[in-house]
């Protein structure tokens, strides 16, 4: 009897009959319901946690009929749930969720619990699934339901019940769930109604500054170098970090103190069949079904990988053609140790069948590393005599790196792995191994090790080194002299002699000379092209799209990238080369004004370059991000970003990213009139002055124009700008045009002088509508905004004799916005006074001169005088002119 009763209440609240539930699988028996209360309440918080407002933000947003976080174990869902439901304002309730709720009526009186629901009769269980649903139609106030563990259920008809639940019960209730993977509900119906909130790992993740945040409050100081790596190392992983913690406090192993959590939390639950697959397959950084076959033994791989994909079980997407799959880093290593401790020697072998099959489908970055670990050394530097510029047309710069620090003797006499080395710090900028390399190759020349076949292969790596490390130290001339030099000894075209071409490109982009510059990086493209090279043909599309920007073709320069990007899909294929792409799609995006899409961008070359330990890329990527900081208005974010970028510069003795980061800071600096830092830029701009003269990026020079303009040195300050500006016209550099001019705005304006600030301002907008350089309005443009509005105002264009402009809806956003925000009476020269105001309304009423002189009470003569102060302050002729301009500018008429 009793089980029929709890067959005629799942009935009432799925709609399902008794033989269907009992089809299904999910026997109910009579056995009495035990309620578990641990199970309706929320854990306790931690003491030490971090705040993430903007997701607890989320999850309490309403118009979301479920919010679902999903993420594998350890991102902090339960924490962040538990953290908002703790302090909402209205009603809510919690369940977590266990294995016993696939018996639906358990599921379903633990959750009429929280509404004091329990039957105490036969009766009222009959009933119960009824009362569950009146109880939520009768609420007046919204009810938040927290279910953590919804990955526990999985039975048809508990799924059923919480599928009803989500369907048709009140609209006051919102649920806000925690899983690992997406639970299989039917909620396609909330997605097209766009009442579905999904939070996936991506967004529970940690950047550096919550790692930093996490770490002072767990009481540790970690320097930027120590975030940098765990935030590799982790990937956001919000328990890797807490563990990697706790193993420094305890001058343990974190790696050991992560694989022990896995082991308990997670490996030593699953299947015995999943297990050794994961362990097997863990042995290469990425893979594909056959592969996994191969190493794991399984016959049906694809069917093990979509159950390892449905539990969210630290498998993720590998943006590669070939190999599609990887682990988090975390579960990787864990597995690897599992595997060490059970058979070190069939660790080996896994290792040397792996790198068997990658160099049979031509996967030679990551052949050469599992042959490193499978300890196979002679066979690693065969492979790489072998296929030396397979690699480097790979782009996996990280593989060639991670395999090169694995070698037990790294400074080896090798030619060819000396060379491959060589040209993977040109990636990187590792200054110190680039000095390494070209301290061995020159040994190598001096002791007659050249090779007699192709002698300029060598003699061409050395110079590419060389001019590299003037590139970076930001002595550009000394560049040119060695790349000029090595191209006349020894012109033949090769990979090397790309990459002097490239270094020239660059020297010659800083010093602005923008035409040369663009010929140089056309040829190197084009070199690279023909030797099919992938990955390092990005850092060329980077600085063309620099040369368009420059010029002021930002379109061409958007297209350049689309362009790219449609002709070759590979293009973007998980390599250390894809941050230059990244950098190149920020840098438009900054111009057009997509500040949000430029972020995004330059997220993803920062995690790129996080991922590469021993790359000095970095600092660029920091620069960039605060170049987008200070433009988006947020100038404390900037400051620490320049900081940062100028700290690691410094580090990895990055002298001219340090110098141009210099600048930019500088300018900011100026802005917030802080003496301290302009003081320190002036010391190091006298050296640089006094060792490179004239020969300084155009962006430092710059630079100086503004901090001679703060001093109050105005002559010193418009004869520099006038230099500059002389070589932006003879370059064609319309974005520096744009910014002298606005240092010339800034220049008259500290001297009170009206006519020469719009003048300045005139030819800076006119560059910007022209060419669309959004940073018109951006950085230094900001202090400038008044005058703007004014230069935009028709009236006052009219005054002054300028062209009209398009219409305010023709304009470019921001420009609009700028328009909108005005005060019409700040858009005129002399503004209107209040009598001048009264006129125009009754001019715009019809009403005469003798009207107007009655109703305000004054004379003909007087009026007249009124009418004429309108005229020539609105730039009108007559009344009807007068009348259009008033309500073009928003004037009360």
């Amino acid at each position: 009897m009793r089980a029929s009763r709890i067959m005629a209440t799942l009935f009432r609240v799925t709609g399902r009959s008794m033989t269907e539930l009992q089809q299904s699988g999910n026997v109910i028996t009579a056995q009495a319901v035990i309620l578990n209360r641990a199970r309706l309440r929320p854990p306790p918080l931690p003491k030490a946690m971090l705040e993430r407002d903007a997701l607890i933000q989320r999850l309490r947003g309403t118009g979301n009929r479920l919010t679902l976080l999903t993420s594998p174990l350890g991102y902090g869902k339960t924490t962040l749930m538990a953290a908002c439901a703790i302090n909402m304002d209205e009603d809510w309730g919690w369940l977590r969720c266990c294995s016993a709720d696939n018996q639906p009526v358990v599921f379903l009186q633990h959750l009429a619990a929280l509404f004091g629901l329990l039957p105490s009769s036969p009766e009222q269980e009959q009933t119960l699934g009824t009362a569950l649903f009146n109880a939520l139609e009768a609420r007046s106030r919204p009810f938040t339901l927290f279910l953590d563990d919804l990955h526990l259920l999985r039975s048809p008809g508990t799924r059923r019940l919480l599928n009803d639940l989500i369907g048709f019960a009140a609209p006051q209730l919102r649920i806000v769930a925690a899983s690992e993977g997406l639970p299989e509900l039917e909620i396609a119906h909330l997605r097209r109604d766009q009442q579905l909130q999904l939070i996936g790992t991506s967004e529970l993740s940690l950047d550096n500054t919550q790692i930093a945040q996490l770490a002072a409050i767990r009481g540790a100081q970690l320097d930027n170098d120590s975030i940098y790596q765990l935030r590799t190392s982790s990937e956001g992983w919000i328990s890797g970090v807490l563990l990697a913690l706790a193993a420094r406090a305890d001058n343990a192993d974190a790696g050991e103190y992560i694989a022990d959590y896995l082991s308990q939390s997670l490996l030593q639950g699953l299947p015995p069949k999943i297990q050794y697959f994961l362990q097997q397959t863990a042995v290469v950084s990425a893979f594909n079904p056959e592969l996994a076959a191969l190493l794991s033994g399984h016959e049906q791989p694809e069917r093990t990988l979509r159950w390892l994909t449905r539990h969210d079980l630290f498998i993720q997407p590998n943006p590669d053609d070939l190999l599609t799959h990887r682990y988090h880093p975390a579960l990787r290593s864990a597995c690897l140790r599992h595997l060490q401790r059970r058979d070190s020697a069939s660790l080996r072998a896994l290792h040397l069948q792996a790198a068997d099959w990658l160099l049979q489908h031509r996967c030679y970055g990551e052949a050469v590393y599992q042959l490193g670990r499978g300890g196979d050394y002679n066979r690693l530097l065969a492979e790489v005599e072998q296929h030396s510029f397979d690699l480097l047309r790979e782009g996996k710069v990280d593989s060639i790196v991670d395999f090169l620090m694995d070698l037990p003797d790294r400074d080896t006499d090798h030619l060819t792995l000396a060379i491959t080395e060589a040209s993977t710090v040109i990636a990187t900028n590792d200054i110190e191994r680039a000095r390494h390399c070209l301290l061995l190759l020159q040994r190598l020349v001096r002791e007659a090790q050249v090779p007699a076949d192709r002698p300029e292969r060598l003699f061409q790596t050395i110079a590419f080194l060389r001019s590299r490390l003037a590139v970076l130290g930001g002595n550009y001339r000394h560049g040119l002299r060695l790349t000029d030099s090595s191209m006349r000894h020894w012109p033949q075209r090769t990979a090397a002699s790309a990459v002097l071409l490239y270094n020239r490109a660059s020297c010659l982009l800083a010093l602005g000379d923008l035409d040369c510059a663009e010929q140089a990086a056309h040829e190197a493209l084009e070199q690279l092209t023909q030797f099919a090279f992938r990955g390092y043909t990005h850092n060329l599309h980077l600085l063309l799209t620099q040369i368009d920007l420059a010029r002021g073709d930002t379109l061409q320069a958007d297209q350049r990238l689309v362009s790219m990007l449609q002709h070759d899909p590979a293009a973007t294929s998980n390599t250390f080369y894809d941050l230059f792409l990244n950098i190149g799609q920020a840098l438009v995006q900054m111009q057009q004004g997509k500040f949000e899409a430029a972020r995004q961008q330059l997220a993803q070359a920062e995690a790129a370059a996080l991922e590469v330990v021993h790359s000095a890329a970095l600092p660029w990527v920091l620069h960039h991000q605060a170049c987008l900081y200070d433009a988006w208005g947020q100038p404390e974010q900037a400051i620490k970003l320049w900081d940062e970028s100028r700290r690691l510069a410094w580090q990895y003795r990055l002298y001219g990213i340090y110098r141009i980061a210099g600048a930019w800071r500088v300018r900011l600096a100026v802005r917030q009139q802080d003496e301290p830092i302009i003081a320190q830029w002036l010391d190091e701009w006298a050296w640089c002055e006094a060792h490179y003269g004239e020969a300084l990026h155009y962006e430092e020079r710059l630079a100086r124009g503004w901090v001679l303009c703060h001093q109050g040195e105005t002559r010193t300050a418009q004869a520099l700008a006038h230099q500059l500006q002389e070589q932006a016209s003879v370059k064609g550099n319309r974005l520096l045009a744009l910014q002298v001019h606005l240092l010339n705005a800034r220049i008259a304006r500290n001297g009170h002088q009206q006519a020469e600030i719009y003048s300045a301002l005139e030819q800076a907008l006119q560059l910007s509508l022209g060419h669309r350089l959004g940073q018109l309005l951006q950085h230094e443009g900001t202090e400038l905004r008044n005058e703007l509005r004014k230069l935009l105002s028709p009236a006052f264009r009219r005054q002054q004799g300028l062209p009209d402009l398009p219409t305010s809806k023709q304009l470019p956003n921001p420009l609009q916005a700028l328009l909108a925000d005005a005060d019409p009476q700040q858009t005129l020269i002399d503004p209107l006074t209040r009598r001048e105001q009264d006129v125009l309304q009754r001019i715009a009423r019809g009403q005469g001169n003798q009207q107007i002189a009655e109703g305000l009470n004054v004379s003909l003569s007087t009026v007249k005088t009124h009418i004429n102060n309108l005229f020539r302050k609105l730039g009108a002729a007559e009344r009807q002119q007068a009348i259009q301009i008033a309500r073009t500018l928003n004037l009360p008429t």
